[in-house]
């Protein structure tokens, strides 16, 4: 029998260079290390990159607990899992995504950026115990960090200039990390539990569970101001996200309704959650001198945006839940794109308050929200695989 893995490198290029598939990328590299070596010479071996670099994929959960790295792929465009792929470095780790890097967490607090796609290697970050503060909050590693986000692809950043971005601890404080750092910032400012965090246009914006929005500038101090406030009764028992406007110089603030409920009458009894209505705010960062941050002199102005709620996404779509927030503009064309539906929100499971009381772990709150009938659907359509570590999270490809 032949032995796929003995092919010439040409012929591996001239066959890498018909791919127009992330599903037929991911699976193309994942038979071997040379076929690997072949689909990661982007520019040259594969044609559809400018799109489906963007398209998140759904990453499973590791099946069971004798978890050897194995990683499945689901696309949202086949409606199947496409790929297969070894990650012994993911095994028994907890991972966060952002523009297809994960944040590997091990149990001693060690922590790394890994690109599954690529053969290039890990990034070491400073050790959790390296957070001003650390010793106070929560010592569990596995859920120290609930949130990740990058400012940049690492492998893409100039001159390794890129931020990595942390909601973590038991009150949930903001830190981050730059290139040549030695230990973890903490930003200033917090009045409530941070619930997401975004990069923009150089700076840090971040929202907590009590509605307000955030904005920091890492590369001048670790001090932020309060931009805008969400009325109390769209924050109230409710998960928080922010993301990227359709519009230049604004943002989106998302509200999910998942909130878990326990039944106190029934000892032992599993928490009822799921979600039920996603709402969408608008923050113009221009109005009122609000995109630029800091003043002159690096004063910050006092002055408070306005979030506006908007009825629809127009042609993007929102993918969230464990993985940094994604607003994704859907092509005109629905041949480049099939399957991923303008104004709808794809989201996958990450309400730790009721999937950690939950048998299995995370995994069974997911579905795609229709903004115009607000109505919940299914997109996964295999048996769901729940997890406590690292349940099925979005994944942008990234090569």
């Amino acid at each position: 029998m032949a032995n796929w893995c003995e092919l010439q490198y040409d012929m591996l290029e001239v066959i890498a260079q018909h791919l127009t598939k992330i599903e037929d990328y991911v699976a193309f590299g994942a038979v071997c290390t040379s076929w690997r070596a072949a689909a990661a010479n982007k520019k040259k071996n594969f044609r559809g990159i400018p799109l489906w670099k963007q398209i998140p994929c759904l990453m499973v959960a590791a099946k069971d607990e004798n978890d050897v790295g194995d990683r499945e792929f689901y696309s949202l465009l086949e409606n199947e899992v496409v790929a297969k792929v070894n990650l012994p470095k993911l095994k028994g780790k907890r991972c966060l995504e952002s523009f297809g890097w994960l944040l590997v967490i091990e149990e001693n607090g060690d922590m790394s950026l890994l690109n599954p796609f690529s053969s290039g290697p890990e990034i070491p970050l400073p050790n959790q115990n390296t957070v001003p503060g650390y010793d106070r909050y929560e010592p569990d590693a596995f859920i120290f960090v609930e949130k990740f986000a990058l400012s940049a692809r690492p492998s893409e950043a100039e001159e390794e200039d890129y931020v990595v971005m942390l909601i973590c601890g038991s009150v949930r404080f903001l830190a981050f990390w730059k290139p040549g750092d030695q230990s973890w910032n903490r930003v200033v400012l917090r009045v409530s539990v941070y619930s997401d965090v975004t990069y923009y246009n150089g700076q840090i914006y971040a929202v907590d569970k009590k509605g307000n929005v955030v904005v920091c500038n890492p590369k001048i101090n670790g001090e932020a101001r309060i931009l805008a406030t969400l009325c109390y009764r769209f924050w109230y028992l409710k998960q928080l996200y922010i993301a990227e406007s359709e519009r230049e110089e604004s943002l989106l603030v998302v509200t999910r309704d998942n909130f878990p409920f326990f039944d106190d009458d029934v000892e032992g009894r599993e928490p009822r959650y799921g979600t039920a209505e996603f709402k969408v705010f608008e923050l113009d960062l221009s109005a009122g001198g609000g995109g630029g941050g800091q003043g002159q002199g690096g004063s910050w102005s006092s002055s408070r945006l306005c979030l506006k709620e908007i009825k629809s996404l127009g042609n993007r779509a929102l993918f969230l839940g464990h993985s940094a927030t994604v607003s994704f503009e859907v092509p005109s064309n629905g041949k480049l794109a099939p399957g991923i539906k303008p104004n709808h929100i794809y989201f996958t499971d990450d309400c730790w308050l009721g999937y950690g009381a939950t048998a299995g772990g995370g995994g069974k709150d997911m579905g795609v929200y229709n903004m115009e009938t607000g109505t919940v659907e299914p997109f996964y359509h295999a048996p769901k695989v729940l997890s406590y570590i690292c349940p099925s999270a979005w994944i942008t490809p990234n090569f």
